[in-house]
Formats: structure tokens, sequence, C-alpha cells
């Protein structure tokens, strides 16, 4: 297909760009039953999960590095269904019998403290991670949780559609009961979203979680059980392997003392019935069908839309990514990754970052101070690309052939490796991500961006094809990563990482008044009755509209460079940098998952990323003639401009 037939002539470029570049696109992908939405990230995805299938179902070679073996031990644990379907609820007897024995208070504390231990969270999440003020070391973490729903919001927002997610959470708690055998279901699971309501109230909304200097809690643990009574803070530090750090950073204070102070005023009947919800409902899942479908039904239809259940392969190596990352990316990109791709998209990498400083030194609203800083936090930029120079070791990780206890065994390995690892220096070449994930990321601490092989193909990268179309895709990606180190959050980092002001008070000031622009022009969006929340998903936007605006300054200095201004099928090389740019966020959404989007997810809506961006690009004016009277035109001084 041309690119002239690709997009909808029909509809005008300026009245709606997602559309037009779209709309054809759209119509002939329908969402498949077993997803909730399918895009471009999505459809890469599924080319990826069935290679990782025929890799994990090959031959076992005997020279395959243990890593390899373990991750194909563990699909084919995943894969067992009559010994899963055997077992039924059997996996989970010891938890629920363990929990329908505690007698007390301390009890819970004791439970508590005994999941963290094995890496697993419960009512509260204990994390490892670097210092946000020293970059050099970790810190433990202590942060709110205690919720099945997705969000603290979906307990209060008053709307018909979270009042039909809230009865059937409701109903599911009760079938979630009736299927372990408990009785009076319907009593106990108003029991559990009673507490839970508890605890939302007392939770940071997810605006709230984005003011990372509030959520810097630091305490010593003398005055953890100083400042939070009642809970046996140095027996908890021993249990867990914490004790070996100095303190930890607690994010939402508010969240924990109202969670312990609930241990204390709560009956035991009523925790017992929550501790029973929260430990058999995040794995249904990893049990027979029966238990899966229960988890599916509401957790995958109710929440997402979804209609059916991916095919169980599909499941399995999704957690198998999860779960085991870079044994799942070694087998991936051992097999299918081609290796010139790295080094081409290193030179794109640093055609972008010399883009982004000319552009920083352009700027009329900030101070030669803090450009100077600027430029030496770009300079520092570290880009972690295709896969790890170092392979992580998991000689110490044995797995069985029991699918269920192999989840847990990792999670345990996790919080050892975590704990042994806690003292020393950070690791500033980590990979968070396993590089068999089409998506790419920024990591403030080590101001690192990391874009992993299974996104570096077409449709974001094409190494052989259009350098304009490449620009406009994976080029926009790097843009937006490299931005997000100059965003509301990012820019609060210095150039090694640490929570530390390097602005002018000025310059900080003229940055604060323009992104409040990019809040406004988003609050002012809204779908199917929920509005877009301008403040959550501010920190994307700049990274899009930053994006957008380095890789194509990139792509003009090539075009400047190659002289290669041919059309293709009639388009320049600025409309199909475009064109590539908005079908990167081509996508069909069902509306459940898209309300959970507007609650919980700090991206705009996909159509927003590219009709909410383009409005505030002058050179996608020029390339596409668009004026007064189109649907997305803004004059010029409506335009928002930050980098």
């Amino acid at each position: 297909m041309t690119l002239r037939d690709e997009v909808t002539q029909t509809i005008n470029p300026g009245d709606d760009f997602y559309q037009y570049v779209n709309k054809k696109w759209l119509d002939a992908h329908p969402i498949p039953a077993d997803k909730s939405r399918f895009g471009a990230f999505t459809e890469l995805d599924e080319t990826v999960n069935a290679q990782l299938r025929a890799l994990l179902e090959s031959p076992t070679a005997a020279d395959e590095p243990y890593t390899v073996a373990l991750a194909k031990k563990y699909y084919t644990a995943g894969m067992d269904i009559a010994s899963i379907e055997g077992r039924g609820l059997d996996p989970l007897q010891p938890t629920i019998a363990a929990i329908k024995q505690l007698q007390s208070p301390d009890d819970i504390k004791a439970l508590i403290a005994m999941r963290h231990s094995e890496g697993r969270g419960l009512v509260w999440s204990l994390d490892i991670d670097v210092d946000e003020k020293n970059s050099q070391a970790y810190v433990m973490l202590i942060s709110q949780g205690g919720l099945l729903l997705p969000d603290r919001d979906y307990y209060f927002e008053q709307s018909e559609q979270f009042d039909k997610t809230r009865a059937a959470y409701k109903k599911f708690l009760v079938d979630l009961f009736t299927a372990i055998g408990e009785t009076d279901a319907e009593a106990r699971a108003d029991n559990v979203y009673a507490l839970e309501e508890k605890l939302a109230a007392a939770s940071n909304t997810s605006i709230e979680n984005r003011d990372i200097e509030k959520l810097y809690n630091p305490f010593t643990f003398d005055e953890l059980a100083q400042k939070f009574a009642g809970f046996d803070w140095p027996t908890y530090a021993q249990q867990t392997g914490i004790a070996v750090m100095k303190g930890v950073v607690v994010h939402q204070p508010k969240f924990l003392q109202a969670a312990l102070e609930l241990v204390a005023s709560e009956s035991l009947d009523t925790w017992k019935d929550y501790l029973l919800a929260h430990s058999v409902a995040p794995n249904l899942r990893l049990l027979s069908q029966q238990f899966a479908d229960l988890h599916f039904d509401f957790f995958g239809k109710v929440l997402t839309g979804a209609e059916q259940q991916e095919e169980r392969h599909k499941r399995i190596i999704r957690s198998l990514t999860s779960q085991l990352p870079q044994p799942a990316g070694r087998l991936y990109i051992e097999a299918h990754f081609d290796e010139s791709a790295k080094e081409k998209i290193t030179e794109l990498v640093d055609h972008v970052r010399a883009a982004l400083g000319d552009r920083i030194q352009q700027l009329d609203w900030m101070s030669d101070e803090t450009k100077a800083k600027a430029l030496e936090k770009l300079a520092t930029f570290m880009p972690l690309l295709g896969y790890p120079d170092t392979w992580r070791s998991y000689d110490k990780l044995q797995l069985s052939d029991d699918y269920f206890e192999n989840i847990f065994a990792i999670k345990k390995f996790e919080w050892a490796h975590d704990i042994a690892r806690a003292t020393g220096p950070v690791d500033r070449h980590e990979w968070l991500m396993s590089p068999a994930t089409v998506n790419a990321y920024y990591w403030p601490n080590t101001n690192g961006i990391t874009f992993p092989a299974a996104i570096l193909q077409p449709p974001f990268f094409d190494a052989d094809g259009d350098f304009a179309a490449n620009y406009g895709s994976i080029g926009e990606v790097i843009g937006h990563e490299l931005s997000h180190g100059f965003d509301d959050q990012g820019s609060m980092y210095d150039k090694v990482g640490n929570l530390k002001s390097w602005w002018t008070d000025a310059d900080r000031e003229a940055f604060e008044v323009r992104a409040k622009k990019l809040v406004q022009q988003f609050d002012s969006y809204e779908i199917d009755g929920q509005h877009v929340k301008g403040e959550l998903t501010l920190g994307e936007n700049i990274a899009d509209l930053g994006g957008i605006l380095i890789a194509y300054d990139a792509l003009q200095k090539k075009l400047a460079e190659s002289g290669e201004r041919e059309p293709v099928d009639g388009f320049t090389p600025e409309q199909r940098f475009f064109i590539a740019q908005a079908r990167g966020w081509r996508m069909n959404i069902r509306p459940e998952l898209a309300l959970q989007f507007l609650v919980t997810d700090p991206h705009s809506p996909t159509f927003l990323r590219v009709n909410g961006v383009v409005t505030n690009v002058d050179e996608w004016y020029d390339a596409w003639q668009v004026k007064e009277g189109d649907a997305l035109y803004k004059s010029p001084e409506d335009r928002v401009r930050i980098w």
C-alpha cells in the first residue's frame, strides 16, 4: 500500500490529523475478542510474542545458556495444563489456612512482614530503588497499596460508569468467597469493600503522587518507630532484610499511618476477610481454569472490556517477560535482533540529542546560567540500546515443574537479589525492562534512556527504510524520552540523577507558566463524559511535544546534509515525518480500558498524542497548509511552546 492509499483523503488533515492518517487502518483492525486495545504497539507485541513462542517450544540445545533454559522451564511449567487443572485450589490452601488461624492484630502485622520478606506486597509495598537525593546509593521505599480496584478514585467517583464497576467488583468479591468455599459471602465481601474504601480515602490521588518532593520522606528506623507507633519495626527490618539499611523513605505517610490505625481499630474478622481476598484474588489467574475465569470475568471483562481470555501460551509468555525479563530478552535478541540496527539507532540518538541541545541554546525564556546546566545534563544522558552489555546471572534461581511455585520462587529470588545489593553502588546500566518489550523509558535517577530491541523494528524503526519516517516514528520516541529529562518532574533532577534544583527561580517560573498552558489545554478534552487530567498527563504531554519538535529539527539537519528531498507518493519529507508520528499512536480501545486510563494513566489518550500535540507545532501547520477555520487550528499566540 502506498502512502497515498494509506491516508484518508476525504478527511482534511487540519480538521483531524489522527483520523486522516489512521482511519483506514483503524477500520481494518477491529479489536480482537481477547484484547482490550489494538494499535501499533499491540500489533508488534503480537509478533514478538509469536517469535518467543517458537523459540520457547524449540528443542533444547546442549550448549544453551542457563538463562535460556530457565525461560523454557518457566514456559513449560506454565503450559502444563493437566497438572494445573489437577491441583485446583490446592496451591492456595496453605495461605487460606494460615489467614484463618490469625488471632490478633499482632498476627496481622506479622503476616504483612512475612509477605514483604518474600518480595510480595500486602497492605503497603516495600521496594528498593535509587535514592532520589543520592543517586549513588539505594534506598528502601514504603508505598501505599492495599486496593484491588485500579485506583483510589474508583471508590469515590460519582458516575454511572463507576457505579457499575463498583457493583461488579462487589459481585466479584461475593463470587470469590463462594469459590473458595466460604460461607456468608455477601457479608465478607462487604467487609472487604468497606476496609478498602477506608484505605482508599487515606491514599494519595494519582496527581498527588506526581509531587516527587512530597513523596520523599526519609526516616531512620528509630524515627519510624516514633512516627508510626504500634508496629514492631525492628523485627520487621530484620525479617524483611532491610535492617542492612539506615532507614526507609515513606512515600505516603498519611496512608501508612491510616493503615496501622485500621489494623488496631477494625475487627479481626474484617481483616481476615480482607487478607483472604487480597491473598487469593491476585493469584486466581495462576490456578485452574475455573479460578482463572473468575479472575478474568472482573479484571478482564469489567475493567478492560476484553471479551475473552488470550490463548494460554500468550499469557504465559507475557508472564515470562515480566517475571524473567532478561532470560526472555536474551532468548529473543539472539534469534531476532539485527546488530546493524544498534549502530543505526545509536546514530539517530546522537542526532536527536544534538537537536535538543540546539533548541536549549535557542530558548528565549531561559537564562544562560540555566541553559549551561541543561546542556551539561544533556551531555551526560546515557542511552541503553537493544539489550544489556552484560546479562544478569540467574544461577542461584532454581525452578520446578510447578508454575504456581515458580512465580513465588522468582519473587523471593528477586527480593534476595535486591537486599544483597542494597548497600552497594548503584548499577547505572541496569535494565528495568526486558529487551523483548515493545516500549522505551527514561530513568531520572541515572539520567538514562532505554530502547529495548523489540521496538527497534517496523513500524517504529526500519534501518533500511525511509529516513523521514524513521525520524517521525522512533526519532520522535527518542526525543520524547530525552524530553522526560526536562519535563515537570525530570527537570527537577540534576545531571547525575539527584532530586536537586539546578534552575534559577525566574527560569523555573517561566517554565511553569508554559506548562500550565499545556495543563489547561488537555484539561479541556472530554471523552465519554470524563475529562482528561491535564496535571496527571503533564509530564507525558511535555515529552510528546518536545519529542516531535526535537525529532523534526534532527530531520531538518539530516535533510540539509543529505539533500534527499524527493517526495514519496507525492508527500514531502516533512509530511512523511508527521504521518509516521501519527501512525505510531494509532489504536482502537475499549471504553472500559479508556476509562481506566483516564483515571490512572499519565499518558493522554492516543488520538490526543497526535491531535493535541501537533496543534502546538508551527512546522505541522506549514507542512499541511493548516489555516484558520480548520478544526485543529490554534492561533500562534495560543500555541504552547516549552522546549
